[in-house]
């Protein structure tokens, strides 16, 4: 006699599916179980918005379809909408589907994957802990780039500036006196080679600076000479990127080191939960 009062005060979670499964119905039992509405939605992110409120998560089931236009169009849209709307994204899917997906979605987004068949108590506790605000969005990271190739800086900009805060700086003492002004740096993209001051004396000059020595460092040179890559090491950078790199990897590199970073995090305000 209840029922209508209970299923109002439902949290929800969006299942995009492109077909009804068996697999797709167990997670909606599975969920309803725990009193919370599983809502089945198509890949279109107006049914999305439709059927969830912006904090609440989605269960992204994949199959072959993001092999298709249509699919891998529905992936850009979900990728703007978790940018815009620090969306949370659980993924279901084999490891090639998963693999797809983060070609476009950023793994920023993404709070979980689930390989099939699907581990029903681990994503309802999953689910649960991005309903009740124990797994935070992901905020835009901010990258400060430093390079005097004002040309080559403004392309890395059209690649990173969908998923990422970007800052250019066209030389290292602009930088510094930049960053002396400035907080809530996550990574410096640096030249090794600049004129006036190169990058490895740039990086001293920020790991001797109690405000800027934790601000990591990655390299990015021309060269990949024994001799520069050793005093590259010294300065003690993140990474060193050669700049032939091309666009999909430097995002998977960067996307990597944060991820990597996000694990050394505490991942739950619970630091009591289980990992799965």
């Amino acid at each position: 006699m209840d029922f209508f009062n209970t299923t109002q005060e439902n949290k929800k979670v969006a299942i995009v599916s492109s077909k009804d499964s068996f697999s797709v119905m167990g997670i909606k039992k599975k969920l309803q179980e725990a009193s919370i509405d599983g809502i089945s939605c198509r890949p279109s992110v107006f049914q999305i918005e439709e059927a969830i409120d912006e904090r609440e998560p989605i269960i992204y089931y994949l199959d072959d379809d993001i092999y298709t236009v249509r699919g891998e169009d529905f992936l850009k849209e979900l990728k703007n909408l978790c940018l815009e709307q620090e969306k949370l994204v659980i993924l279901v899917g084999e490891k090639a589907e998963y693999e797809k997906a983060i070609e476009i979605i950023p793994k920023s987004s993404i709070v979980d994957w689930f390989s099939r068949p699907v581990d029903m108590d681990a994503l309802l506790a999953t689910v649960e802990k991005a309903l009740n605000g124990e797994i935070a969005p992901s905020r835009k990271k901010h990258i400060l780039i430093i390079d005097d190739d004002v040309t080559y800086m403004r392309m890395l900009l059209e690649w990173m500036k969908e998923r990422y805060q970007i800052t250019m700086m066209d030389s290292g003492s602009k930088a510094i006196h930049w960053l002396l002004e400035n907080k809530g740096i996550d990574l410096i993209l640096m030249d090794y080679e600049m004129p006036q001051m190169d990058g490895p004396t740039v990086s001293r000059m920020l790991k001797g600076d109690m405000n800027t020595r934790e601000i990591p460092v990655m390299f990015l040179t021309g060269k990949s000479s024994k001799e520069n890559v050793v005093k590259a090491v010294d300065t003690r950078p993140v990474d060193y990127i050669l700049k032939s790199v091309d666009k999909m990897t430097l995002l998977n590199k960067l996307e990597d080191y944060f991820e990597t970073t996000k694990a050394k995090e505490p991942l739950y305000n619970n630091e009591d939960d289980d990992d799965k």
